[in-house]
């Protein structure tokens, strides 16, 4: 068994032992890892902090296999994730930018881009930009590199065009059916909700602008229906409500 090393952002740190965590880690070569840190709970570790929460880090770890926790052996710290000297609502951004990493990518499963689209999210978080636009930058750059980003132009059940948004009128939006709907297709479609016209332009324009170009500003008066249509399309997705939720209210003022 050989040695890999990548950089990696820890999402998650749970004790195993006395001496020791279990590690979850999101790398730029592997994607998601979870290993053993042996000795990383000691008063004098061998990590020290570079295995804090969000933190950016070099490490190098043993693959066992599919089945059993890969060993960490090093890990040197690159940067701190300090978003919690700004304010409480950026340090929430920060963990729920690593609950969506648990809850929807697996193991071992390679995703170059994410990584990047990750570490500038909080680098960003840490700079002070403004929470509401990150968030759905991330999420709908997360959504886009996992293949579950929702269908906009084209019905989600028939695949057929769905009349122009200019319009002013609602769209729906099938949660389940993963897209906007056309008439024909409504009925007995579940978990639909009803999106008006600049709702619908934010979610277009945060899926197809490139990830590295700060985002546009969202109007006050439609982040709380920007929020309540990307948390009710993530738990569809987890098949759960995420638990960050409930701290990032602030949001949708």
């Amino acid at each position: 068994m050989s040695s890999e090393k990548s950089e990696a952002i820890v999402l998650r740190a749970v004790p195993w032992s006395e001496t020791s965590f279990v590690v979850t880690l999101f790398t730029r070569d592997f994607g998601r890892v979870s290993a053993i840190a042996k000795g990383a709970r000691r008063l004098k570790s061998p990590f020290e902090s570079s295995l804090d929460l969000l933190a950016k880090s070099h490490v190098v770890f043993i693959h066992k296999g599919h089945d059993t926790l890969d060993l960490l052996t090093e890990a040197k710290l690159s940067r701190r994730f300090r978003s919690g000297q700004i304010a409480l609502l950026p340090l929430y951004c920060g963990y729920y930018v690593a609950e969506l990493l648990l809850s929807l990518t697996e193991d071992h499963q390679k995703l170059n881009d994410l990584f990047e689209i990750c570490d500038q999210t909080l680098i960003d978080l840490d700079s002070g930009f403004s929470p509401p636009e990150l968030v759905l930058r991330f999420e709908m750059q997360l959504l886009r590199v996992l293949g579950h980003l929702p269908t906009f132009h084209l019905c989600a059940s028939c695949g057929n065009p769905v009349q122009s948004h200019g319009s002013g009128q609602d769209t729906r939006l099938g949660i389940a059916a993963g897209g906007v709907l056309c008439p024909e297709c409504l009925p007995g479609q579940r978990h639909v909700l009803r999106i008006t016209a600049p709702v619908l332009e934010y979610l277009m324009e945060y899926a197809t602008q490139p990830w590295e170009q700060m985002p546009t500003s969202i109007e006050p008066e439609c982040r709380g229906e920007l929020r309540f249509v990307m948390e009710r399309f993530i738990s569809n997705l987890a098949d759960k409500r995420l638990r960050l939720t409930d701290f990032l209210e602030e949001l949708k003022r």
